[in-house]
């Protein structure tokens, strides 16, 4: 196969770049120096976080929930470092401090560490995760899996997705944590959003909690070769659709109202430059790379 060859600003258009861009192991492309130099501290931080979840099923209150939160995120920056990215974060003060469905479509595995590298504890709840079962079963993801509230749903097992539901519910209604679901069930590895599953926004109903479209942009390129040089995601927040306004209504129909909402942001910032547009963000966060418009 040919050496692939774009700038961040053209899409991956043909078979190739799609067959790349979502492989098996849809792994980031780094540099090969790059994570030569980088390679102890990976293999230290896959490590700590193996003995992490071994003590906690051991002794669930040895590690505060606090400080387990505190070290994903830590960490989730120094990926962040690894693969050169920063975030462009649009909207976000629309991130309700409360119990939220944050629903996102679904570009790539890197998806769930860019939330979390724009969760500000002191600001918003702090994020959890519906996700497939096999993740807790992965290799490497198995490890960091338990160290955060996720919630694992086996997708062909109706009881299995039941509890999931109920457990992310309680998640959102007591715990008050900010949920992020990817209601496509699986990365599109484009920029174009595959269909959203018909029963996704249920968990908002049943948790009278407010739902966020959140637009991706762009991560789905992280899989393939690209130039040198820093690499921009846009992250954005759409406005809060309030229970009452959506309670009523048919599952189904909440769900292609999301759809349309975070379709409707990826149409209008796909091509937004702050800087040719002279906009000046509000913040840049240095250690996480997140600046806020």
């Amino acid at each position: 196969m040919a050496k692939l060859k774009y700038t961040q600003e053209e899409d991956l258009k043909t078979p190739e770049e799609f067959i790349e861009a979502k492989t098996k192991k849809e792994t980031a492309y780094v540099r090969k120096g790059k994570f030569i130099l980088n390679f102890y501290n990976i293999w230290r931080t896959i490590r700590k976080a193996k003995k992490i979840t071994k003590k906690i099923k051991l002794d669930p209150n040895l590690y505060s929930e606090e400080w387990r939160y505190n070290w994903v995120k830590k960490k989730s920056k120094k990926v962040l470092q690894l693969l050169n990215v920063y975030v462009d974060v649009i909207g976000v003060e629309n991130w309700l401090d409360r119990g939220v469905i944050l629903a996102s479509n679904h570009q790539s595995n890197i998806d769930p560490i860019l939330m979390l590298a724009v969760n500000d504890f002191s600001k918003q709840q702090p994020v959890s995760f519906l996700a497939k079962k096999e993740l807790w079963t992965q290799k490497i993801f198995k490890h960091f899996m338990n160290l955060i509230d996720n919630v694992p749903m086996d997708r062909n097992n109706p009881r299995s997705v039941y509890n999931a539901v109920k457990e992310a519910k309680d998640l959102v209604t007591e715990y008050k944590r900010s949920l992020v679901i990817f209601p496509e069930g699986t990365r599109s590895a484009k920029q174009e959003m595959n269909e959203f599953q018909p029963a996704s926004m249920k968990i908002a109903q049943m948790a009278y909690a407010p739902i966020i479209p959140i637009t991706i942009i762009d991560s789905y390129k992280l899989f393939v070769k690209r130039p040198k040089g820093q690499f921009r995601i846009k992250i954005i927040f759409g406005k809060p659709m309030m229970p009452e306004k959506f309670i009523s209504l048919k599952t189904e129909m909440v769900t292609r109202n999301v759809f349309k909402e975070i379709k409707k942001n990826m149409d209008k910032y796909i091509d937004w430059d702050p800087k040719k547009l002279g906009i000046k963000p509000k913040l840049v966060n240095k250690k996480t790379r997140c600046t806020y418009y």
